[in-house]
Parts: structure tokens; C-alpha cells; sequence
């Protein structure tokens, strides 16, 4: 129960994270996708792109004006997101070594 509440805890979305954190991905949102249709689209993109659940991800590099885009490497390949699509990325942060 200690560490399901600890990664509970530790959640947080894709956007949150600064560059050099690793994280796990826990959930891919879709909210309000009733109300408009390109969240689902965009949600099931990054799907389609590999950020599931269990995968592993590092941010590599945050746009000097808004942080945004935001480079991220996730398996083999690397993805620049914008801040509202990083949002809908849930993730546990991974302990620091």
C-alpha cells in the first residue's frame, strides 16, 4: 500500500516535468473528448506514437519561450509536443540515482 500511494503521490502530467526528468507513462487523457472531437483525434495520436502506459520516457530539451515545444524520448524515437498536448500525458516521476 506504502508505494502505490507514493506513485499515486508522484503523478503528474508530461508538462510538468523539467528537462533531464524521467518519467513513466501512467495515462493518455482524453477529458471533455465528448465535447470536442480533436482531443480524442490528438489523444489517440499520441497513442499511435507510443507514449501507452508502462512506457518510459526523458525530456530532452523546453523552448526558450514558453517552454514549448518540448523534445521528448520516449523508446528509440524523439518527439517535439506542445504544451497542451504534453498536458494530456499523465506520468510518474521516476527517482532521482
Amino acid at each position: 500500500m506504502d508505494k502505490l500511494s507514493t506513485c499515486q503521490a508522484s503523478a503528474i502530467t508530461l508538462n510538468q516535468l523539467k528537462v533531464g526528468d524521467k518519467a513513466v507513462v501512467s495515462a493518455v487523457s482524453s477529458q471533455n473528448s465528448q465535447h470536442d472531437s480533436s482531443l480524442t483525434d490528438i489523444s489517440r495520436r499520441l497513442k499511435e506514437l507510443g507514449f501507452v502506459q508502462g512506457e518510459e520516457l526523458t525530456i530532452l530539451h523546453k523552448g526558450y519561450f514558453g517552454g514549448e515545444p518540448i523534445a521528448v524520448r520516449i523508446g528509440q524515437s524523439t518527439f517535439a509536443l506542445r504544451n497542451f498536448e504534453a498536458a494530456l500525458i499523465s506520468v510518474t516521476t521516476l527517482g532521482q540515482h
